[in-house]
């Protein structure tokens, strides 16, 4: 498998996850294979503790 270039850096304390789904603001799901993707990159603080 080809590792994705996201096209920017990603900040440190930061880190990437994979999801599915996201969750619209008005609530409604949508799916990754809805638009022909397998997951949505996002990123996600972390917290050091």
């Amino acid at each position: 498998m080809k590792q994705l270039n996201f096209g920017f850096p990603i900040p440190e304390g930061y880190t990437v996850v994979f999801r599915a789904w996201i969750t619209l603001k008005n609530g409604q799901k949508l799916y990754a294979s809805q638009i022909g993707k397998r997951a949505f990159p996002l990123l996600v603080r972390v917290d050091k503790g």
